[in-house]
Order: structure tokens, then C-alpha cells, then sequence
């Protein structure tokens, strides 16, 4: 009985120390347990190692090109486009006198500027016409510039602009050039355009020609894109003398002025529909 309960010992201990030995080999041997990334992701352990050393790199930013086209564009139209002094009047007043009719420009350029300065929109250039030609006084307009040298006659023009009083002036030949990107010349014999403003950058005691921005009734009416347009820049071959002098008309009944402005060459796109005031394209 007792060799019995001996050997029933024996077979429990020997058991029990089989379990332990199980045990501890399951317990250094498992797998490990897979890793999660903050979205969920299980990551294998070489995985979770790359992406470590991933996260500890700064991360260098790409930068997107800068498109200077634009900017380029605009620098090169500033460094290109003059500045003017410029009688500021709504432009529709030039326009809605219209182009003049053949070998009368001086009438259409009394009815300009009898238009700015009287803010007329119906302004008639008949009105000033005796049937043969222009009676300047019936526009209250006179001729200022004498017997003067050319350079007093423009120093004139300027300090006319400069109180706000268009001036008109006769020219000859290839007289200007439209006042566009792309400018065309034109030329005539013994013509009379409207002077309203003049180059900022001008030296006075140095004026030329070319400093004078216009209005030129050949064009005086533009109705879309393609028609050409009023504005010119003179040339400085422009001036001309009738009778061995120059000629430049001032309006002289009273003392009707405008203000002036800083101004870039006119833009050749207008309000063909009248529903909008347009000014001259002002210098910021």
C-alpha cells in the first residue's frame, strides 16, 4: 500500500514538472505581438522601424515655382509707358464730336475743346464755321503764339495744359503717332490737332515736340477695337509755320479751366454703350 501511494507521487511530480517545462518554453518562444501606426495600420516590426526613422527625417518642402511672367510684364509696361500731365475730362466729350469731316479739322478741334471746357456733350463744330473755314473768335479762341521762336510757342502750350486749358496747334508732315502699344504714324499738310497734356518727365526749359500728348480729328471718333483711335503723341518734327510763323490757339472769353491729373496714355477700349464715364487711364 505504501510502494503504491510512492509511485503515485512520482507520477504527479513527474506531470507537474512537464507543465513548468512547457510553460517556460511557450513564454521565451511566442511571436511578437504586431504593432499599430496612429491610423490603425499593423505594422510589421521591420516596418514600424523604417517608418521610425522616416518620422525622425525632416521633411524637406517642395517649393512650387514662382510664376513671374506677370510680374516681369508689368515691370517692363511701367518702364515703358509714359507719364502724362493731362487735362481730366471724361473722353466721351471728344468722342461724341465725332471724326471731322475732310479739310475742316480746325472746326472739330474748336468743337473739342469747346466741349471740355463747357462739359458739352452735343458740341457742334458748324457752329464755328463761316462756310469757307473756322472763325476762331466765335469759339472764344485766339492765336497766342505770335512771331515767337518754336521754343517759347511750346513752353506756351505747356503753361496753357498746366491751367487746365486745351491748346490747339498746327502741325505738318509725319505730325505723331497714335498713342498705342502698337503705334502707326500719321501725316498730313497744314493740319490743326488739340494739345492736352504734356510728358511729366519734361524739362520746360527744353520742351520738344514730342512731349505733347493729342487729340487728332482724323480719328476723333472710335466706335470699337479696330477703328483707330484719337490719341497721338506728336512728333518732333510736327511744327508748322504758316506765313514764317507757328501757330497754337488759346481759349481766351473768360477764364474756364480744368483740373489736371497724372496720366498714362489713353486706353484704346471705351464705353461704346455711353452707360459709363470714361476718364483718362490715371497714374497710381
Amino acid at each position: 500500500m505504501l510502494k503504491k501511494l510512492f509511485h503515485l507521487i512520482f507520477v504527479v511530480l513527474v506531470a507537474a514538472a512537464m507543465l513548468l517545462l512547457q510553460k517556460f518554453y511557450l513564454d521565451h518562444h511566442k511571436d511578437p505581438v504586431p504593432a499599430e501606426n496612429e491610423t490603425g495600420e499593423v505594422l510589421n516590426a521591420d516596418t514600424k522601424e523604417e517608418k521610425t526613422e522616416e518620422e525622425n527625417t525632416p521633411v524637406e518642402e517642395k517649393e512650387e515655382p514662382k510664376d513671374v511672367s506677370n510680374t516681369v510684364e508689368t515691370k517692363e509696361e511701367e518702364d515703358t509707358r509714359q507719364i502724362y500731365r493731362m487735362l481730366d475730362f471724361d473722353r466721351r466729350l471728344i468722342l461724341n464730336v465725332g471724326q471731322q469731316d475732310p479739310e475742316i479739322c480746325s472746326i472739330f478741334c474748336l468743337a473739342y475743346g469747346r466741349a471740355i471746357l463747357d462739359q458739352d456733350y452735343s458740341a457742334d463744330p458748324y457752329d464755328y464755321y463761316d462756310g469757307d473755314g473756322a472763325v476762331w473768335r466765335w469759339a472764344g479762341f485766339e492765336d497766342i503764339a505770335l512771331s515767337d521762336p518754336l521754343d517759347t510757342v511750346l513752353q506756351r502750350a505747356y503753361d496753357e495744359i498746366s491751367a487746365g486749358r486745351p491748346v490747339i496747334f498746327l502741325v505738318d508732315d509725319t505730325y505723331a503717332y497714335t498713342a498705342t502699344d502698337k503705334p502707326a504714324s500719321r501725316s498730313a499738310w497744314q493740319h490743326y490737332v488739340l494739345l492736352i497734356g504734356y510728358r511729366k518727365e519734361a524739362d520746360y526749359q527744353d520742351l520738344k515736340p514730342s512731349d505733347f500728348y493729342g487729340v487728332d480729328p482724323t480719328a476723333g471718333y472710335k466706335s470699337n477695337d479696330e477703328n483707330y483711335i484719337p490719341w497721338i503723341v506728336l512728333t518732333d518734327e510736327a511744327p508748322m509755320q504758316s506765313s514764317g510763323e507757328y501757330a497754337l490757339y488759346a481759349y481766351r472769353k473768360d477764364d474756364k479751366h480744368l483740373e489736371v491729373c497724372d496720366a498714362h496714355a489713353d486706353s484704346i477700349r471705351w464705353d461704346d454703350k455711353g452707360t459709363e464715364a470714361v476718364y483718362a487711364d490715371r497714374a497710381q
